[in-house]
């Protein structure tokens, strides 16, 4: 005990000191607190192959759009947390324009220096879990917009739109440590007349998920 005395006794003598001599000296605390960690997982390696597409199947003068595939994923938090989820593209600029707006569609990379096509993702609403149990999904377009239920769960490509999970009957973010559903990824592929079909034309759509801690 004495040890701790002593160096409170001694910061109040060099604190007398300095005063007489009017000579400063500033001292910065510094750090952060981190949320608890989330970690969001891709069934299946996170990659959505489409596989060999036969040229003969697509459309010379209209975009074909290809099956849907869907993708499960989980998000594991290591306490309860509400959290909510964004997307942005990788391959921004590459996407072909399509029915709807062009923040619904992320790039499918380029080939030759032609946009090869789109995709859109969607979180599969029904099935979606926290903690094993059914949650509602809920949507907004900005972080000052209040939370809807999500009917049509659409993701965007700019970040900014996001969706979270409520406990069923409410539209307010809950806060759980496992979340479980799935997306649909649906491909589009333009007009191969504005490819180079001579050579081999290779999907590359890349897109990020964000785990936002609310």
């Amino acid at each position: 005990m004495n040890f701790p005395k002593k160096m409170m006794l001694g910061s109040v003598l060099l604190l007398g000191a300095s005063s007489v001599f009017a000579n400063t000296a500033d001292l910065r605390v510094i750090g952060s607190i981190a949320p608890s960690a989330c970690t969001p997982v891709f069934a299946g390696g996170a990659v959505v192959d489409y596989g060999v597409i036969p040229n003969t199947s697509l459309n010379p003068t209209a975009s074909t759009t290809l099956a849907p595939r869907t993708i499960n994923y989980s998000i594991t938090c290591n306490g309860p947390l509400p959290i909510s989820t964004s997307w942005s593209d990788t391959r921004s600029g590459t996407a072909i324009p399509g029915a709807l707006a062009a923040i619904n569609y992320f790039g499918l990379g380029t080939h030759s220096g032609d946009n090869i096509g789109n995709y859109m993702i969607e979180n599969i609403v029904a099935g979606t879990t926290a903690d094993g149990n059914p949650v509602t999904v809920v949507q907004r377009n900005s972080n000052t917009e209040t939370w809807f239920l999500a009917t049509t769960a659409t993701v965007a490509n700019n970040g900014i739109r996001q969706y979270s999970y409520a406990p069923v009957g409410t539209l307010v973010p809950g806060a759980f440590s496992t979340y479980a559903g799935a997306l649909r990824v649906t491909a589009t592929i333009a007009p191969t007349q504005s490819l180079d079909m001579s050579t081999e034309v290779t999907l590359d759509g890349l897109s990020t998920m964000t785990v936002h801690y609310l």
